[in-house]
């Protein structure tokens, strides 16, 4: 009878989680470890999924022990990639899906010990991946009359 009565007294005090908003946020980890957390509607994008594996060689460089964590709400074929990719270099990834969970992040990757580095958020650090490529810039051509009278 007291293990029915615990498991009240616990549900009723709520979770015993350290900062369980920060958890659900980070699939499952703190914010303090977060390395790279790329966003929803940029993990889905072709242009971060054919650059990544070199973005996690690099990071791999700086941190040694690095962990994936992907949103369920990728599609299937990109999560499959994601995981290709951090299988080869040797990285545990995990699709994450708690049931309380409302995270922004599509991709979270993290360290097994505290970071804290300045910038984590894919669109600051690799803002040219993001950018559109300007390759012909539109020039405007002149007529004969524009340049004559200088307009």
């Amino acid at each position: 009878m007291t293990s029915l009565e615990n498991k009240v007294l616990q549900c009723a005090s709520g979770e015993k989680r350290l900062n369980p908003d920060e958890l659900r946020q980070y699939f499952g980890t703190y914010a303090e470890r977060v390395v790279l957390a790329v966003l929803l509607e940029n993990a889905e994008k072709k242009t971060v999924i054919e650059h990544f594996p070199l973005i996690l060689k690099e990071l791999l460089a700086v941190y040694p022990n690095l962990s994936l964590k992907l949103s369920p709400n990728l599609s299937d074929q990109t999560q499959f990639t994601y995981i290709k990719d951090a299988q080869t270099l040797s990285i545990s990834a995990t699709i994450v899906d708690e049931a309380k969970a409302h995270s922004p992040y599509g991709i979270v990757v993290h360290s097994d010990k505290a970071e804290n580095p300045d910038k984590v958020l894919f669109s600051e650090l690799y803002p040219d991946i993001l950018a559109p490529k300007q390759t012909e810039q539109t020039v405007e051509k002149k007529g004969f009359f524009a340049k004559l009278f200088g307009k």
